[in-house]
């Protein structure tokens, strides 16, 4: 008898420092040979992007526990416990042999309604500080693999495997630079890249905004991803400036990456292991308002290895950030030999291997 093809449950929704290592896990076991089921939120990010990648899908209806005190706290325990019992019919039906949770509020109740049903469970966590459903899912999983040594501590120690963090294939295989005169952009000049993320980050941009010229007349030429948030707002001060590439989201990432020489970023996990993929010495500001302030304890990890400088933003002014780029003016080479094998290149083959071996004992 012909041994049945194994199946995969994964869940994951939020933000997209969640999602993205859900999909470039579902998309490394797609191509061996693996039946995935994706578990996300209705409407949601995770449900647009696995379809676009032809995914199969399955939603919740899941409400995040916001940190500050609000109403919709009382719905909460009611959507959770439908949650988790939707979850339960969709293992039923699946009936999975394993389950794969990279955190978000999603991962809580599909990662509990696999514990439920004895599925194995199998984790991956992107930062330094675990997030909550991660903590609490760890109890009951086979394996945590980390994208930052410095989860270990927070979590139970035989369980973890240091695998680094998904990052998407496509990012990590761009050989192409952008082309520099279609946006008139030079050659051979230092090139600054400022990023917030696809939403973009208005303090970050309010901050840089002020120091544009004068880094342009010191030979800095800037690439600027100023989000779709407020791009309106600071699109048309710097238009017709010689220079400057700046627009709200692109698909090229990985080009751009290729393209510079250093960079301003805040310190979401995947961002930072694309920019240690790409050995891109950074400047980060990490977000505060993130939940454990794992932002800081990801960004301290690339400070410590030499490759960064973080600046807290409680502390950032457009003199402090114009310093600090002048600074890595000087220091971007020296800090680019300090980039060592990154785990990250390899992580989701790490993980999916690990899992598909089990799953075939």
């Amino acid at each position: 008898m012909k041994n049945l093809k194994k199946k995969v449950i994964i869940a994951a929704g939020g933000t997209g420092g969640h999602i993205i290592p859900a999909i470039s896990i579902a998309e490394e076991l797609i191509k061996n040979n693996v039946d995935v089921l994706f578990v996300g939120n209705k409407n949601s990010m995770e449900q647009e992007l696995t379809a676009k990648r032809e995914i199969a899908f399955k939603s919740i209806n899941v409400q995040k526990f916001y940190r500050k005190i609000t109403l919709t706290h009382l719905k909460f325990p009611f959507k959770l416990i439908k949650s988790i019992l939707d979850s339960v019919k969709i293992i039923r039906d699946f009936q999975p042999d394993a389950f794969i949770g990279t955190g978000g509020f999603v991962s809580g109740p599909v990662g509990y309604a696999a514990h439920l049903k004895k599925v194995p469970i199998f984790l991956q966590e992107q930062n330094s500080y675990p997030g909550a459903t991660t903590r609490i899912l760890s109890r009951y999983a086979e394996k945590i693999f980390l994208g930052a040594k410095g989860a270990e501590k927070y979590l139970p120690k035989k369980k973890v495997i240091f695998s680094g963090n998904p990052v998407n294939s496509k990012i990590i295989g761009e050989k192409e630079k952008i082309d520099f005169a279609e946006f008139g952009l030079k050659e051979n000049t230092k090139k600054l890249f400022l990023t917030g993320g696809s939403q973009g980050s208005v303090v970050l941009n309010k901050t840089f905004s002020p120091i544009v010229d004068e880094l342009l007349e010191n030979g800095i030429e800037i690439i600027w991803q100023i989000g779709k948030f407020s791009f309106n707002e600071f699109y048309p001060k710097i238009q017709n400036k010689k220079g400057i590439y700046s627009f709200d989201f692109t698909d090229e990432i990985g080009k751009v990456y290729n393209s510079v020489d250093f960079v301003i970023a805040r310190a979401g996990a995947i961002s930072l292991a694309e920019l240690e993929t790409k050995k891109l010495p950074s400047i980060l500001i990490p977000l505060p308002s993130a939940a454990g302030n794992h932002q800081y304890y990801n960004a301290m990890e690339l400070q410590d290895k030499g490759v960064a400088i973080v600046l807290e933003q409680k502390e950032l002014t457009a003199e402090l950030l114009k310093s600090v780029i002048y600074k890595m003016q000087n220091n971007f080479k020296d800090m680019h030999e300090k980039f060592k094998q990154t785990h990250h290149r390899e992580a989701v083959k790490t993980i999916t291997h690990y899992i598909i071996r089990n799953l075939n004992r």
